[in-house]
């Protein structure tokens, strides 16, 4: 019996669970391992006191009652995660343990003692409230996120009534600039032709102030109509996606269109085979027609314009570092359209496809500085990104990058 106690004495003071024993209704502490020790912040000097002697800390506190009940009812007592306060090193400190209050009976079935085990789960529960708290803390940012994005949703909507508003004006200013700007310009240069059929004798040197007022009117028809070009690729009541555009027999079209201006120049244009794509028909030969027009404006005095279209297919990795089209597509057409004239200093790069910007006075050329800036639209209305290189005197590319795939899909494309 006896060697059967020193082993059961081994067994409680080497575990790792805090195990103490209370004999009589005082609740002297017959028995205290290292654990239970170190958890009390105590010395082994308190074996033998009542715990309320050892552990004053704990009136106030429901475990000397509970030891109470257990040892008056012979039921046990089971606790989780219950906060203790005790006196560690001069300090109270609160820590959490989860324990039992087992009744210990003779032979008599009367209780004599209570067996307490504990465990201390202090860091179990901190991580626990650590992470309530973050879970709180990410459904207050997550609620506080929802109600910016309800918030932005709104004054997206707001924005988007406006740009509504917008296009409808704009609508109605292309409307404006069609008729009721028109009519007074060629009102203008009707009259104008009268009195230089007329009275141009009469007139003598009024005869140039004339001219000039009809060539102002020229530009100011001329204008009007590039704006209205504008401001129709712009709004979408003017865009038909499900056009199939054979690219080849739109260059073809164009040649013919601009006939003049190529035989009075000489031009000479060369294309390798061109796909056929999905999109709008109109805006496309905008694109083309715009880029073929300048090519011949701007050509060397004394060289034969020459102007060539390259095709190729080229993936999304193969794109210049600098071009980010809309499309979201994996590969692209890149036609290239090359010329051989008077070129441009790449540092107006940031300026070439912008409304109103011009690079040469309207004596050296005519025009609005709207055509790239329209070429632009165009190309990202169908998914895409049009890029220019250059050096002056030896000839502009105009890179155009379309998407293979339908421009429409709303995965792959943000119509503007």
């Amino acid at each position: 019996m006896k060697a059967s106690e020193q082993r059961l004495q081994g067994l409680i003071d080497e575990s790792p669970m805090a195990i103490a024993v209370y004999k009589g209704r005082d609740m002297t502490i017959e028995l205290a391992n290292e654990a239970m020790l170190f958890i009390w912040g105590k010395s082994a000097s308190v074996i033998g006191q009542p715990l309320a002697t050892a552990l004053p800390e704990l009136q106030g506190q429901p475990f000397l009652k509970q030891l109470d009940d257990v040892y008056t009812t012979g039921i046990a007592y089971h606790a989780r995660e219950a906060p203790a306060t005790l006196q560690v090193d001069e300090k109270l400190v609160t820590s959490h343990f989860n324990f039992t209050y087992k009744p210990l009976v003779d032979a008599t079935g009367e209780v004599y003692a209570i067996l307490n085990v504990a465990i201390d789960v202090e860091e179990s529960v901190m991580n626990r409230w650590h992470l309530q708290e973050s879970e709180d803390r990410y459904r207050q940012l997550a609620a506080q996120l929802e109600e910016r994005v309800q918030q932005r949703t709104q004054e997206l909507d707001a924005m988007n009534e406006v740009l509504r508003r917008s296009n409808e004006n704009l609508e109605q200013f292309a409307y404006i600039a069609s008729h009721d700007l028109q009519e007074p310009l060629r009102k203008i240069q009707q009259f104008g032709d009268l009195l230089l059929n007329q009275y141009q004798e009469q007139l003598g040197t009024g005869v140039d102030y004339l001219q000039r007022m009809q060539l102002a009117a020229w530009r100011m028809s001329t204008l009007i109509r590039e704006l209205l070009s504008f401001s129709r690729i712009s709004t979408s009541n003017h865009q038909h996606w499900d056009q199939q555009v054979a690219l080849g027999a739109l260059i073809a079209s164009i040649e013919d269109d601009l006939s003049v201006a190529i035989q009075e120049s000489g031009t000479v244009i060369e294309s390798d085979t061109l796909p056929t794509v999905q999109g709008d028909e109109l805006q496309l030969r905008q694109l083309f027609q715009n880029l073929l027009s300048n090519a011949i404006k701007f050509r060397r005095p004394g060289v034969v314009p020459h102007i060539r279209l390259v095709c190729a297919i080229v993936s999304a990795e193969q794109l210049p570092g600098n071009t980010v089209p809309v499309s979201r597509e994996g590969q692209f057409y890149c036609i290239d359209v090359r010329d051989n004239g008077i070129g441009f200093d790449e540092k107006y790069l940031d300026r070439i496809f912008q409304a109103f910007q011009r690079l040469h006075t309207k004596q050296q050329y005519q025009g609005t500085g709207i055509g790239l800036a329209i070429c632009e639209k165009v190309v990202a209305n169908h998914g895409g990104a049009i890029r220019a290189s250059s050096q002056p005197g030896q000839g502009a590319t105009f890179s155009i990058y379309l998407p293979v795939n339908d421009p429409r899909q709303p995965a792959t494309v943000r119509l503007h």
